[in-house]
């Protein structure tokens, strides 16, 4: 459909405008515009928005640039002058409502500013609202976290410690059988559900038509920081959290990429559950055994990062050097001794030399605070020559602190587990 010359003179106009704000934008501090997840408004799709997707969007408008899904800052299905608009109030920390991807690929909008919210899902939405500092936002818990997290436990739970008032809420039930009639009478503004059960996410979205986001932990990929970060209007928070991370993993791995491949340890980890037959149960991906400088036998054939059964031949062919066991407070579902006595595994190096440790591990979903202090952990059990200086136990508390905000965490772990302590 064609359009007159005064609409083409007003467009003109229009986009003059808004490249004038443009060049007032300009001025914005960097990192109040840096974006990394796909939201509509990212327009040149770069994975971050800032002032280069409002002159893209202007030259899509203009015909001078190819139209690209996320230019639709508006998600209207039209590309106008609107969305140029919308560009810069996002940019500005002004938009009154975003329209993003979320990690299950479905296209959810949510309102901003975010006043109340329920993380329905696993422990991963409660941990990361706590560490973004958003957790007096939540009006409602999954019963995981009231189940695992929250009541009163012999084991460390940082959760429990960083926001002990969230026991008090009202349990929204699983993850799987959410209760869709307390969460439409707690109104919250969004509700963030498992990634990996978008048909959930849908019901609860579709009976109560509260907009819902799936989210899933992914180790140290972050991606989950950033989209609760930014439906929460937390991103400086999670940017800052993830910066963090990263400077502590380079302490580590500095170390750790100078050592030859031929003098790390082969590592085999017990996920921890079950019986003891659970032994041949282990993670395809942990990333803190990479960064302290060990090769994870099981990384080979089992996919992703959740927990795969092997054979214990498998296990013996391997011949791992070490072997970790996931859980770190008894009693211990499966127990360094029941690994050291088993008489199929006589053969293998970490049971005949007898480096068979406790680690943290999983808890409900990954807590990359948590999995960071592992990385010193595991890299003074790795190489205890080049990480003989280190202060695990001071730099596990740091960690914790800057997460969570609570002194002493780390320490608290320790002192309530059977994990291997350096005098």
């Amino acid at each position: 459909m064609g359009i007159n010359k005064k609409e083409m003179i007003d467009m003109k106009t229009n986009i003059l405008v808004g490249i004038t704000i443009s060049l007032l934008l300009l001025a914005l501090p960097a990192a109040a515009s840096d974006y990394t997840l796909e939201i509509f408004g990212n327009a040149n799709e770069d994975g971050e928005i800032n002032m280069v997707d409002v002159t893209y969007a202007e030259l899509i408008i203009m015909e001078r640039n190819d139209e690209t899904q996320l230019a639709d800052a508006k998600y209207d299905g039209e590309l106008d002058i609107l969305d140029v608009t919308q560009i810069e109030l996002i940019i500005l920390g002004r938009e009154n409502q975003l329209t993003l991807i979320d990690m299950a690929d479905r296209i959810v909008t949510v309102p901003r500013p975010i006043e109340r919210v329920v993380p329905a899902g696993l422990l991963d939405g409660v941990r990361t609202l706590i560490q973004l500092g958003a957790a007096d936002k939540i009006v409602g818990i999954s019963n995981y976290a009231k189940n695992y997290a929250l009541k009163p436990s012999d084991y460390c739970s940082p959760i429990r410690d960083a926001a002990p008032e969230l026991k008090d809420l009202p349990d929204v039930g699983g993850y799987t059988n959410p209760n869709i009639e307390v969460i439409a009478s707690l109104k919250p503004d969004v509700v963030f559900e498992y990634a990996a059960i978008p048909d959930v996410a849908d019901a609860i979205q579709e009976k109560t038509g509260i907009p819902v986001v799936c989210i899933s932990s992914s180790q140290f990929d972050f991606d989950m920081h950033r989209i609760v970060g930014t439906v929460m209007g937390k991103e400086e928070r999670a940017e800052e959290l993830i910066s963090y991370a990263n400077e502590k993993t380079d302490e580590v791995t500095e170390v750790t990429s100078e050592i030859p491949e031929d003098e790390k340890p082969k590592v085999y980890c017990v996920s921890g559950c079950g019986g003891r037959s659970a032994i041949t149960q282990t993670w395809g991906r942990y990333d803190p055994i990479n960064i302290a400088g060990g090769i994870n036998v099981a990384e080979e054939c089992v996919i992703g990062s959740g927990s795969s059964i092997v054979s214990k031949e498998q296990i013996i062919a391997w011949n791992p050097d070490r072997i970790l066991i996931h859980g770190v407070s008894p009693p211990h579902a499966i127990s360094i001794d029941d690994v050291l006595s088993d008489p199929d595994l006589q053969t293998v190096n970490a049971v005949k030399n007898r480096d068979v440790n406790y680690t943290k591990g999983y808890m409900i979903g990954w807590d990359p605070a948590t999995g960071l202090t592992e990385c010193f952990y595991m890299a003074k059990l790795f190489h205890l020559d080049e990480f003989e200086d280190l202060e695990e136990e001071e730099e596990g508390n740091e960690i914790l602190e800057t997460f969570y905000g609570v002194e002493g965490l780390y320490t608290e772990m320790l002192d309530l587990s059977d994990r291997y302590r350096w005098d």
